[in-house]
């Protein structure tokens, strides 16, 4: 059986990644890689939906699988199948597709680790906002769980 603070520890902790990556952002260092700042909100978005869907069933462990590990998307559209989670993203217009955006590089570790290539990414000031639905959204569901 689940504990019943689970998901809302795991909409805390995702509350404090969504924090801290605005620290980073606030405070910019000249010339710093970007990178640790994506990794922060896209690890933020990840634990947020993890939430979610803890609450409706979901084990860590079938989270954890390949299926949805750190893919955005398939934790997204699996949110998605339930009527509370969808409420919260006709909130925002985009969220699916800025999710759809940064979940490959997320999942591919891409923010973690120097990669090639350009990285196309929306600004963080736009995820942010986004970002803030989706925990505003989740926090009852989260709380009201325990």
């Amino acid at each position: 059986m689940i504990d019943k603070k689970f998901p809302y520890k795991f909409w805390k902790l995702g509350k404090d990644f969504r924090r801290y990556a605005e620290v980073i952002f606030i405070n910019k260092i000249d010339g710093a890689d970007s990178r640790p700042l994506y990794f922060m909100i896209g690890h933020s978005f990840e634990l947020i939906l993890k939430a979610f869907l803890l609450t409706k069933g979901f084990t860590e462990e079938t989270l954890c699988k390949k299926k949805y590990g750190h893919n955005l998307t398939n934790l997204f559209v699996a949110a998605k199948k339930f009527n509370e989670f969808s409420k919260i993203i006709r909130l925002s217009k985009n969220l699916e597709l800025y999710i759809n955006e940064i979940s490959d590089y997320h999942k591919d570790m891409d923010f973690k680790y120097i990669v090639t290539g350009i990285m196309f990414v929306r600004p963080p000031k736009i995820l942010f906002e986004n970002l803030d639905i989706l925990i505003n959204g989740c926090e009852k569901i989260c709380k009201d769980f325990i």
